[in-house]
């Protein structure tokens, strides 16, 4: 009897509707692709013609939502506290917590602050 491998069995109801959707969607984001203006700038937002109530309704909640606003991070060290934490032993906290501020300064720069000193 042979063996029959993934692709020569039945497809269910379900892949077959699946698959249709898929196919569906993906012909929408080639056509999108396609026709998208070579403009710089926003592109006013148009209803496709295949779009769903849910796209839509989606669509709608997204422009909605609050922006976020770029915080600003305070290190828990001053500028002082994480240079020396850099030359303390690698098994010390206070070297991770120094790690840590490097990090986050790498990360996010511009919105990274030391700590301010107390005297």
């Amino acid at each position: 009897m042979p063996v029959m491998g993934k692709e020569a069995e039945p497809k269910t109801e379900a892949e077959r509707l699946a698959a249709i959707e898929v196919e569906g969607y993906i012909e929408r984001i080639e056509r999108q692709a396609e026709t998208k203006p070579s403009v710089a700038g926003t592109p006013s937002p148009q209803p496709t013609a295949g779009a769903t109530p849910a796209d839509d309704a989606a669509k709608k909640a997204m422009s909605m939502a609050p922006q976020l606003q770029k915080q600003t991070i305070i290190l828990p060290l001053d500028e002082d506290g994480v240079r020396r934490g850099l030359h303390h032993k690698i098994v010390d906290g206070i070297r991770w917590l120094a790690e840590w501020s490097l990090y986050m300064i790498k990360k996010y720069p511009g919105r990274v602050f030391y700590r301010p000193k107390t005297t």
